[in-house]
């Protein structure tokens, strides 16, 4: 299932939650480890103010959660969509959150993850529960802008 097209969103920042395994001697091995990765922040030339600033994630162990947030500067928060890719995959819709706060989830993540936003200050937040190996990706927002002339985006 994909989420509705409501105008070209803003391109966030990702982050790469890795899920920790024990291996055979009981230790545990961090697979990919904790990154954060800044990427392409607006379109150039056009809203030089607006950009999204990730924050969250780490290594965990199989079973725990984690709470990914992603928060905009210099324009409202429009809709906010969560996607995922992990290493050498596609890029994955996971959630999105519309301003009046009515959610959609992937059967992926559904029943595992909450998608929550707080519209006073601009941040919107992913928490996955009960982790699974295949979990482990780099997690990306975005969000179309409160700006109300989507051709601008």
């Amino acid at each position: 299932m994909s989420p509705p097209n409501k105008g070209r969103p803003e391109r966030g920042p990702a982050l790469l939650l890795s899920v920790s395994r024990a291996d055979g001697n009981g230790a545990m091995v961090a697979g990919l480890g904790p990154w954060l990765l800044a990427l392409a922040l607006g379109p150039a030339g056009v809203c030089g103010q607006w950009r999204l600033e990730a924050s969250g994630g780490s290594v965990q162990a199989p079973g725990k959660s984690v709470k990914l947030s992603c928060r905009g500067y210099g324009a409202r928060l429009g809709t906010v969509w969560w996607y995922r890719q992990a290493p050498g995959g596609h890029l994955k819709w996971l959630s999105f959150i519309n301003p009046d706060s009515s959610t959609r989830y992937s059967r992926e993540v559904r029943g595992r993850a909450t998608v929550s936003r707080d519209n006073s200050r601009s941040v919107s937040s992913l928490s996955l529960h009960t982790l699974h190996l295949h979990d482990s990706a780099h997690y990306f927002c975005a969000a179309r802008t409160g700006t109300g002339n989507p051709a601008e985006l």
